[in-house]
């Protein structure tokens, strides 16, 4: 009973119903509520740049991207405590439904600091208005580079009993 109730939890929180209230909006889900950032709201964010290099199915790929942090755009949110970090992930959801799991331990300065971001530019290019995209340094493929990203899902594993 306990996986199947996980699996439905799972299934309403990247549902296709519960996206982004506003056009170019990111919601944010967590384990007790969802907040919405606008494409202002993220604009505030410190970026930084990153050049990145990776295969598609097109190719390889090679460009410039700048945003800021998925941890910043996550904390924005909710403060993210570093003991949660190790038993947790995000699902980041695209306007296609296309989906990725990005540990929190990845991101987690404390941990392995990724330098993966919401990206807001492509080689010096605004994206589209209310357009984002996930970016994710090092890895061979980019199959975690989800595009129009619209919601961002935290879970989190409870801590262990004591």
């Amino acid at each position: 009973m306990p996986k199947l109730k996980t699996l439905l939890l799972l299934t309403l929180l990247i549902a296709p119903s519960c996206l982004a209230a506003a056009p170019g909006a990111i919601t944010i889900a967590t384990p007790t509520a969802a907040v919405t950032l606008t494409p202002a709201q993220i604009a505030t964010l410190p970026a930084i740049k990153e050049h990145v290099s990776f295969g598609t199915d097109h190719g390889p790929m090679t460009a410039d991207f700048a945003g800021p942090l998925l941890w910043s755009v996550l904390n924005q949110a909710h403060p993210i405590p570093m003991k949660s970090a190790v038993r947790g992930a995000v699902i980041v959801t695209g306007a296609d439904g296309y989906t990725a799991l990005i540990a929190l331990g990845e991101l987690a300065p404390a941990f392995e600091d990724k330098k993966i971001i919401l990206a807001t530019t492509m080689n010096a290019k605004p994206l589209a208005p209310g357009h984002f995209r996930i970016v994710v340094p090092g890895d061979a493929k980019g199959g975690r580079c989800v595009y129009d990203v619209i919601k961002l899902t935290e879970l989190l594993q409870p801590p262990p009993p004591k």
